[in-house]
């Protein structure tokens, strides 16, 4: 019946004989694909005897041409599930149409390679038996991806330590299992002049140091973890008053050895521990890590290179005094005009063009005459979100951009600038309403303004995020994730997210061009980028071989130290 339907289609015998010639042409032409894609094809019997192997699968498994009528393909597997015979049997019977599952190819002299198959019954022409096309296609590279992004998600890539999040998974894992434990925090003194006096990857390679030497201080069995920038908790299982004292004056001796600088110019290292019991000094892991704090900022007060065993009459002191001293601080710098706001290009890294300017807060000192006289900005913006003055400083920082932008524009100078909101800016209710007025107050194009907000902010709420910069996007105002790639879990929300730019975390450039991983993750990110239409910026560019290792992998913008340091308004642009 089918012989009759082909002639009649193809026009008779002639016309049925060009079909055939057609259908064997594209049996070669397939069979050419085969050869040539890098994909294994197998063809297999009902009883599992090998058919055929294209030329990627015999080179694979190390078969040759000729490799006989015995071998049988579940025989190639390393493994294989108990189930596939039975499934392949399906298919072979009609009560399957497909198989799918993830195996190992056995391989000659080697490990096995992890491929994902998948598996059809075909019916050959001119034969009634039906027969099993397994197509596998090598999987290894992308299993050892997700598994080096879940150790990511638990790791700081710098020191290979855990990070915070691994760390409060151990501590509550500890406090789940009821045993008493110590848990303590080491700060490294002064090392913001480290990193002024060599640069960042000086610091960095403290921070390595740091790892190794608390590392061979403590029982394999303790937990030592970097918490973020020169900050590492260490737990000690088991540990009494006795056994977490010594541990902590162990490390303070061994690291106030390490000499991170050479020359004439030297800075000696000293070490902060706070250090808190369980369960006498907290209940809770975030009480723990609260009284740890305290107990570190009292070590510090005892002169540096110290630690301190927390004290429940200190905790009282110390809190009251520290919170105090910073409130006052911000509402000086609230009340007094006290905001000032530092610019920092954003360059091209195709074309060498400045494509914008990131503009990062600043606030003057109210002790003293120098006008470059700045408080830690980290500490008062703690303080301000504390304090519930977060939502004033935030508005503060935007009027005085708008300032700068409408100056730029009265000078006929186009650019855009970009505006940092914090943790707590999606939950000012008056955030929109404010921005669009100063937005015409100050007659400022929303398409010139770039608000950045950092991944953690905008996952912890996203559908109030998603409404605001919906919002603020409707007007004209463009969106920066910042820090990304630190989480992960935005790349599963980041079509979603209404945003033009993603910046890539510091912490992936760091060290970019000694560092493999961090290269394919950032191409990785670049493609994801691309996929959503947007464009990639990348902090922390310190050198000339970063700039264009960046640009080879496919980053659009670059952002650092080589491009160019903050400055004041003034000294970014010349106005007269």
């Amino acid at each position: 019946m089918a012989l009759t339907w082909l002639k009649k289609t193809s026009g008779g015998k002639n016309g049925f004989d060009d079909l055939a010639q057609l259908l064997a042409e594209q049996e070669d032409f397939s069979r050419l694909l085969q050869d040539t894609a890098d994909i294994v094809v197998f063809t297999h019997d009902g009883d599992g005897r090998v058919l055929s192997v294209n030329r990627h699968g015999r080179w694979l498994s190390g078969l040759d041409e000729q490799f006989g009528d015995t071998l049988r393909f579940c025989d190639l597997l390393h493994q294989p599930p108990d189930f596939l015979k039975v499934r392949l049997r399906e298919l072979i019977e009609g009560r399957r149409s497909n198989v799918r599952h993830e195996n190992a190819l056995v391989r000659p002299g080697a490990d096995p390679l992890l491929l994902a198959w998948w598996h059809v019954p075909w019916h050959a022409r001119g034969s009634k038996d039906t027969r099993i096309i397994s197509i596998g296609l090598d999987i290894s590279d992308q299993r050892l991806a997700e598994e080096h992004l879940g150790w990511l998600a638990l790791h700081d890539p710098l020191t290979g330590l855990l990070n915070r999040r691994g760390f409060l998974e151990q501590a509550r894992q500890l406090q789940a299992n009821g045993g008493a434990f110590s848990l303590m925090l080491l700060d490294l003194d002064q090392f913001k002049d480290i990193n002024d006096l060599r640069g960042h990857h000086h610091g960095d390679r403290l921070l390595q140091q740091v790892g190794k030497v608390v590392r061979a201080e403590l029982r394999q069995s303790d937990v030592i973890a970097r918490l973020g920038g020169d900050e590492f908790g260490i737990l000690l299982p088991g540990a009494d008053r006795s056994s977490a004292e010594h541990a902590a004056r162990r490390c303070c001796h061994s690291l106030h050895k390490l000499r991170p600088l050479e020359g004439e110019i030297s800075v000696a290292i000293t070490t902060s521990i706070g250090v808190v019991l369980f369960p006498e000094h907290g209940d809770d892991v975030d009480q723990l890590l609260a009284n740890a704090d305290i107990a570190l900022y009292q070590a510090k007060a005892r002169g540096r290179n110290a630690w301190h065993m927390f004290d429940g009459d200190d905790a009282y002191r110390a809190r009251i005094h520290e919170r105090l001293y910073w409130e006052r601080q911000i509402r000086d710098v609230l009340n007094n005009n006290g905001v000032a706001v530092h610019y920092q290009p954003i360059m091209n890294l195709t074309s060498g063009d400045i494509s914008h300017y990131e503009a990062l807060l600043r606030c003057r000192n109210p002790v003293g005459d120098d006008e470059n006289a700045f408080l830690p900005t980290a500490e008062l913006i703690i303080a301000a979100e504390q304090n519930g003055l977060i939502h004033r400083l935030d508005e503060q920082v935007i009027n005085e951009v708008f300032q700068h932008s409408a100056r730029l524009r009265n000078a006929n100078i186009h650019t855009n600038l970009a505006i940092n909101l914090s943790g707590l800016s999606f939950n000012n209710a008056n955030l929109v309403n404010h921005i669009r007025q100063s937005l015409k107050d100050h007659d400022v194009a929303p398409s010139s303004i770039i608000f950045e907000i950092t991944e953690t902010a905008a996952l912890a709420d996203i559908d109030a995020s998603i409404k605001i910069m919906e919002a603020l996007r409707a007007d004209g105002c463009q969106f920066a994730l910042d820090d990304f790639g630190v989480g992960f879990s935005s790349l599963y929300y980041l079509k979603k997210l209404p945003v033009n730019y993603i910046k890539i975390d510091g912490s992936f450039i760091r060290n970019l061009t000694k560092d493999s991983e961090n290269q394919v993750l950032i191409r990785a990110l670049v493609d994801v980028a691309r996929a959503f239409k947007l464009n990639t910026i990348a902090e922390f560019v310190e050198t000339q071989e970063v700039e264009q290792l960046l640009s080879t992998l496919g980053v659009d913008y670059g952002q650092g130290y080589h491009i160019e340091k903050p400055r004041s308004f003034d000294n970014t642009w010349t106005i007269y």
